[in-house]
């Protein structure tokens, strides 16, 4: 059973995307179709909902993902739930979406998105905050 993941072989994935957005669904061929995708918000004010869909990919084995948003002076102010996820070939990936609810950018500046895999940040990237 050649690319069956085992205690030895586990292979990290790559995070192939991360994108903050309202929503999203599935396209043809199970493709994802973002709506509303962010790239800063416009003035302090409490979001009601946004979402993250991150696909992981290029990896072998059991991993587990979490999403963390930090403010301007890099303190937490909330986490998703740990998201555990499986890849059983290299070929094969994972998307995970993380729904947040009512969080709150009540300051200007910039913020961060987080990503974890297994613990350990992945990736990160900027969410500025105006005040317009």
């Amino acid at each position: 059973m050649e690319n069956q993941p085992t205690k030895t072989n586990k292979e990290i994935p790559t995070l192939q995307f991360s994108v903050p957005c309202d929503g999203f669904g599935r396209g043809p061929n199970n493709k994802p179709v973002f709506v509303g995708v962010f790239s800063s918000i416009l003035r302090p004010s409490t979001i009601p909902q946004f979402f993250i869909l991150n696909r992981w990919i290029n990896g072998l084995g059991e991993f587990e993902q979490r999403v963390k948003i930090l403010d301007p002076e890099l303190k937490q102010i909330t986490q998703s739930e740990l998201r555990k996820f499986n890849l059983d070939s290299k070929a094969n990936s994972a998307d995970i979406g993380e729904g947040f609810i009512n969080i709150n950018f009540e300051k200007t500046g910039v913020y961060w998105i987080v990503t974890e895999l297994d613990g350990e940040s992945i990736m990160s990237f900027p969410m500025p905050v105006f005040n317009k």
